[in-house]
């Protein structure tokens, strides 16, 4: 089956003509004038038929979570035979079925529920929200999907961080969440980094409302959603292309001329490969997987894999430390929840410089991390960014580092010239 969610500041709608799979109806149940609901369009396919039950189940499942993610009570169930683009309907009594079974199910969780009738033609008017979230679409089957998720993945979501803001003199303000602000540093001059701080700790990076930076990329052609594709896959017009390709050779110039050098390497990794296991059990990102005729692989969250199989295979003397590689991905795939996609803000697809060192010790690899942090700063500037102003500066590290190396990281914020979080 196939679902459109609209959420929608109204709908009104009231049944005309019967078809001949028409369920009988009394007659306030002929129409209905309902305020802010989550509008859910559904079409149900032959494929249905074999699996109701099942169908109803993560249609509920499916329905909850995009109810949950917009904090919406209200559900509208609506049959709409129009989204089966070719496909056979199912027949009239599983529509029925499953439509009974999750207004059932959905009333249970204290979702307040209306059910369109079913096999009437039927007359309505609908207001779009309009926000990022107001228009989703799904396909649904009987099926029970598991998201592959590492440990890292699991592991995030119950971690636990201490957060501070630490000033360029060394002083370390711990902050916390109050009632959704931010608590334990005046922010009064740092209102940037009051949002970051903010946005950070939250977790849940759900967007609210519509970034300005959305109109603006449509309106100059530099970037538009794709509906041909999964959600954050971008496509870039001429003018986005232009300033993409000029920023790339930017940014890949300022790097060789920071000492690194340039390779390439495959876009997808197999999941079973010994090292690469390891290190994705350690890395928190939701991967795009493929069945090849071979084997089950990801498509890389970043350059790491490449090019650390590339470093392990090669031959090199201490005297080339630090030994210093790039590459400009295209692309990286990260599978971000369709909640926190919006714009350019958060891709499932995007091109990124990966760039990594190898270091002989803990100062070597200190002393490469100074000079990686003023190359950022400089290409920041030269892009036309006014540093420290328009940008925050953020640092995670693990405790035992922090009590080892506390004049190192004060020293970047120093340098940085504002308090950082």
């Amino acid at each position: 089956m196939n679902v459109l969610f609209i959420h929608s500041d109204k709908l009104n709608y009231k049944a005309g003509e019967k078809t001949r799979f028409a369920e009988p109806l009394a007659p306030k149940e002929k129409s209905a004038k309902l305020k802010k609901c989550l509008v859910c369009f559904m079409s149900f396919a032959e494929e249905d038929d074999a699996n109701p039950q099942g169908t109803a189940e993560n249609l509920v499942k499916e329905i909850a979570g995009v109810a949950q993610n917009l904090k919406e009570k209200n559900i509208v169930l609506y049959p709409y035979v129009h989204l089966l683009f070719g496909k056979k309907p199912s027949r009239p009594e599983t529509a029925v079925k499953i439509m009974a079974l999750a207004e059932q199910a959905l009333a249970k969780q204290n979702y307040k529920v209306v059910k369109s009738p079913f096999g009437y033609y039927k007359a309505f008017e609908i207001a779009c929200k309009g926000h990022p979230l107001s228009e989703l679409s799904r396909q649904i089957t009987a099926e029970t999907k598991k998201e592959v998720e590492s440990t890292a993945v699991k592991a995030e979501k119950t971690l636990k961080s201490s957060w501070f803001v630490l000033e360029p003199d060394g002083k370390l303000n711990e902050i916390r969440n109050e009632n959704g602000k931010v608590a334990g540093f005046n922010f009064g001059n740092y209102k940037g980094l009051e949002k970051l701080a903010n946005y950070e700790m939250a977790k849940v990076k759900v967007a609210k409302e519509e970034p300005p930076h959305v109109k603006m990329m449509k309106q100059l052609e530099i970037a538009d959603y794709e509906s041909g594709s999964d959600p954050g896959n971008m496509r870039y017009p001429p003018n986005g292309k232009l300033v993409k390709k000029l920023l790339e050779e930017f940014v890949s110039d300022e790097m060789h001329k920071y000492g690194a050098v340039e390779i390439e390497s495959p876009i997808m990794y197999d999941y079973a490969h010994p090292s690469l296991k390891k290190y994705l059990e350690r890395f928190p990102a939701r991967q795009y997987t493929i069945k090849t005729p071979n084997k089950d692989v990801f498509l890389r969250f970043s350059a790491c894999f490449g090019q650390f199989l590339m470093l392990h295979d090669a031959n090199f003397s201490y005297k080339q430390l630090p030994l210093k590689i790039f590459e400009m991905t295209k692309y990286s795939f990260r599978v971000e929840q369709s909640g926190e996609l919006t714009g350019l803000r958060r891709l499932r697809a995007f091109t990124m410089p990966d760039c990594h060192a190898l270091c002989a010790d803990m100062q070597q690899a200190k002393d490469e991390m100074s000079r990686r942090f003023e190359v950022s700063r400089n290409i920041q500037e030269k892009i036309g960014f006014e540093i420290p102003n328009d940008l925050e500066f953020a640092i995670r590290v693990v405790k035992e580092f922090w009590e080892q190396n506390k004049e190192f990281v004060v020293d970047l914020v120093k340098r940085w010239g504002k308090p950082a979080l």
